[in-house]
C-alpha cells in the first residue's frame, strides 16, 4: 500500500506504508459509526509507539512545546503559558461514541480517559477571585475520570488528484472528576506563600477549571488539529474511507 506525502509543491513524494494501523471503513456501511470507533480504538496501541512513515510522534508520554491560554472574564481572568509540557495517560483513551457525517466531514467522538499526569513549566499573570497573581516556575496536576466530547471538522482537498482530509478544527468539551494541582513558584519563594498557593488552587479547583475550560478546550483543539492533520494529510481518504 502506498501514502502519498504532500510537500506543498506539485511535485509530492510517494513512500511505502504499512496499513497494519488502518481498519478501512466503507461509506455504504449501515454500521459507518461503529466502524469508526474500532479504527479509533484499534490505533491505540500504535499511537503510544508513535507511526513514524506518517510523522506522528509518540503519545505515551505526550509532549507539548508550547500551550497559551486566556480567559478575560469571570472571577478567574488570567493569561498562561505552559512550556515543555509533558502529559502521561492520554493513550488510555476509550472512544466509547462516534457520530460520523461523512458528506459534511465531520465526526463526533465521545472519549473517556481514567486518569491523565502533566508535568511543565508554567507563568501566569493576572486575578484569580479578586487576588492579583503573577507567578511562574514549575507545576504538576493530575486529572482523573475524564470525559470528552471532541468534534473534528475537516473538508477534503486534493493533492495531484488524490483526494485527502484537511481538518480544519477540533471542537472540545470535556468533564473532570478529581484534579490535584502542584506549583513550585520561582518568583515568590517563600515556603508558606507556596503552601497557601497549592492550598488554594486545590481547594479551588473546580471554580479555577471551570473558569479556564473554554481556554484550556481551545488550547488544546489547536495542537490537535495540527497533530490530527500530519497523519490525514499522508493518507489519502480512499485508503481509510472506502466506497
Amino acid at each position: 500500500m502506498l501514502v502519498l506525502s504532500p510537500s506543498g509543491s506539485r511535485h509530492n513524494a510517494v513512500h511505502p506504508c504499512s496499513a497494519e494501523y488502518i481498519l478501512p471503513c466503507s461509506r455504504s456501511d449501515p454500521k459507518l459509526n461503529d466502524c469508526v470507533k474500532r479504527l479509533f480504538n484499534h490505533l491505540r496501541p500504535y499511537l503510544i509507539r508513535g507511526i513514524p512513515e506518517i510523522d506522528v510522534p509518540p503519545v505515551e508520554p505526550l509532549s507539548i512545546n508550547k500551550l497559551y491560554m486566556e480567559n478575560g472574564h469571570g472571577p478567574v481572568r488570567v493569561r498562561a503559558a505552559f512550556n515543555n509540557v509533558t502529559a502521561f495517560g492520554a493513550s488510555n483513551y476509550s472512544i466509547n461514541n462516534v457520530k460520523a457525517d461523512v458528506p459534511h466531514w465531520k465526526i463526533e467522538l465521545h472519549l473517556t480517559i481514567p486518569r491523565i499526569e502533566v508535568k511543565g513549566q508554567y507563568e501566569v499573570t493576572g486575578n484569580v477571585l479578586l487576588f492579583p497573581v503573577r507567578s511562574k516556575g514549575d507545576f504538576w496536576a493530575a486529572f482523573s475520570d475524564i470525559k470528552s466530547i471532541a468534534t473534528i471538522n475537516g473538508h477534503e482537498i486534493f493533492q495531484d488528484g488524490i483526494k485527502f482530509l484537511k481538518i480544519q478544527s477540533i471542537g472540545a468539551d470535556f468533564n473532570l472528576g478529581k484534579s490535584r494541582f502542584k506549583i513550585k513558584d520561582v518568583i515568590n519563594r517563600s515556603n508558606l506563600l507556596g503552601e497557601a498557593m497549592n492550598r488554594f488552587l486545590n481547594e479551588n479547583a473546580d471554580v479555577i477549571i471551570d473558569e479556564m475550560k473554554p481556554a484550556a478546550a481551545a488550547s488544546i483543539s489547536r495542537h490537535f488539529t495540527g497533530f490530527l492533520n500530519k497523519a490525514f494529510l499522508k493518507i489519502p481518504v480512499d485508503i481509510w474511507l472506502t466506497e
